[in-house]
């Protein structure tokens, strides 16, 4: 059984700090359940362009709104709390 408090990550290897965001990592491949989990703050007014070639994605929204756009041209959604999206195609998207 892994059990891992937000707390006990932050400000360690897995409380990671980029211009755009943060991503506080509560799960990673080296825990061997074949997926991640992450705890990401988007930061205000910005844009971050995004594509992950070798895996896939799920992101639901607790707080907060903003909004995501598949690119190149695609459609652009609302996010907002109790939002669920799936990037099930490595969707490149802002």
């Amino acid at each position: 059984m892994i059990v891992t408090q937000l707390e006990d990550i932050l400000g360690t290897d897995r409380d990671v700090h980029a211009e755009t965001w943060n991503s506080r990592r509560l799960l990673l491949a080296g825990q061997k359940l074949g997926f991640s989990l992450h705890d990401t703050l988007i930061h205000p007014g910005t844009e971050t362009e995004i594509w992950y070639q070798n895996h896939l994605e799920a992101v639901y929204c607790i707080e907060g709104e903003g909004e995501i756009e598949l690119i190149p041209g695609g459609p652009t959604y609302a996010i907002k709390p109790g939002m669920m999206y799936a990037l099930n195609e490595h969707d490149r998207h802002l």
